[in-house]
C-alpha cells in the first residue's frame, strides 16, 4: 500500500471550472487506473471552523494507490497528464522555465485504521 496526501492551490477566479474538472478527474482516474485503491479530492470547508484556517483554493488530495509503481503509473499515465495539460493553467504553477503545476507531496506510512464502504 502506498498513500500519500497531495495539495495543489486554484487560482483565484478558477474554482467552478476546477471543481467540475477535479469530479471529471476523480471518475476517470477510478475508470482507468485499476492500481489507484482511493482517490479522495476535497477543498476547505469554510463554513466549519479549521484551525489553523486554510488557504483559499486549497485543494486536497487523500491517494492510496497499491504500491509506489502504481502511484508512478497515475503520474504517467493519459489520465492525469491531459488533466495537467487541460486545466494546470488554472493552480498555482512554479517558476521553472516549463511551468510545472506546483503541489506538496506527502507520502505516508499507514499505522492502522479502516474504510467504510459507503464514504459517499
Amino acid at each position: 500500500m502506498y498513500p500519500l496526501i497531495a495539495k495543489w492551490t486554484i487560482l483565484p477566479g478558477n474554482e467552478e471550472k476546477v471543481s467540475e474538472a477535479l469530479k471529471k478527474l476523480a471518475a476517470d482516474v477510478k475508470e482507468n487506473e485499476p492500481g489507484t485503491l482511493l482517490y479522495m479530492v476535497h477543498v476547505p470547508n469554510f463554513n466549519e471552523k479549521s484551525l489553523p484556517t486554510p488557504p483559499a483554493g486549497e485543494v486536497v488530495f487523500f491517494e492510496i494507490y497499491q504500491d509506489q509503481a502504481a502511484f508512478f503509473d497515475h503520474l504517467n499515465g493519459a489520465v492525469f497528464k491531459n488533466f495537467v495539460k487541460d486545466y494546470g493553467s488554472l493552480f498555482l504553477s512554479d517558476f521553472s522555465a516549463v511551468p510545472q503545476v506546483f503541489m506538496t507531496t506527502e507520502v505516508l506510512t499507514s499505522l492502522g485504521g479502516f474504510a467504510r464502504a459507503a464514504l459517499q
